[in-house]
């Protein structure tokens, strides 16, 4: 199995030469992807704002340097999401990842993937037997060990997400 957490890459840079592209725009891309929100005055992706891609997902958050960065919330037309901490357009610090079948994964994240400690819960409110909690290296559980700590941490971190897309959004 692939495991709870999805790799997502989401790392392309639009160079836009304006400087006086500062400020709040709206701008359709080419291959169809939206973005409406901030912008740096050298033209790149910077502070808040919602990226709807041609392909159905939508990223609602901050972004830094043209990358999703700090707290957002990332949806996919099959249901799947991932709401917390991103570090140049990957899942990385705490958050929370939910697949399309409702399982989901609460914990740390790194570089796209669950790495670290975190806790898994079952589509049906279960953990799996044996428990499904403890350390995670590639989306794999291998270490048993609690993980509340940094389930907690995850949970803070998409209600931090959850809060910021509403108002961006």
């Amino acid at each position: 199995g692939s495991g709870p957490a999805r790799e997502t890459t989401v790392c392309i840079l639009y160079e836009v030469s304006s400087s006086s592209m500062a400020g709040q725009h709206k701008i359709q891309y080419d291959e169809g992807d939206v973005y409406e929100g901030e912008w740096s005055a050298d033209g790149k992706r910077d502070g808040q704002g919602v990226l709807t891609f041609a392909s159905g997902a939508r990223y609602v958050g901050r972004f830094a340097n043209g990358f999703f960065q700090g707290h957002g919330v990332l949806s996919h037309p099959d249901g799947s999401k991932y709401e917390g901490s991103f570090e140049v357009g990957k899942y990385h610090g705490y958050g929370v990842y939910t697949d399309p079948s409702g399982m989901k994964y609460e914990g740390q994240f790194q570089d796209g993937r669950a790495q670290g400690l975190g806790l898994v819960t079952l589509a049906d409110g279960s953990h799996g037997r044996p428990k499904n909690e403890g350390r995670f290296e590639d989306s794999r559980c291998v270490e048993r060990c609690r993980a509340s700590e940094a389930t907690r941490k995850a949970r803070q971190a998409a209600s931090s997400a959850r809060t910021l897309s509403q108002q961006v959004a």
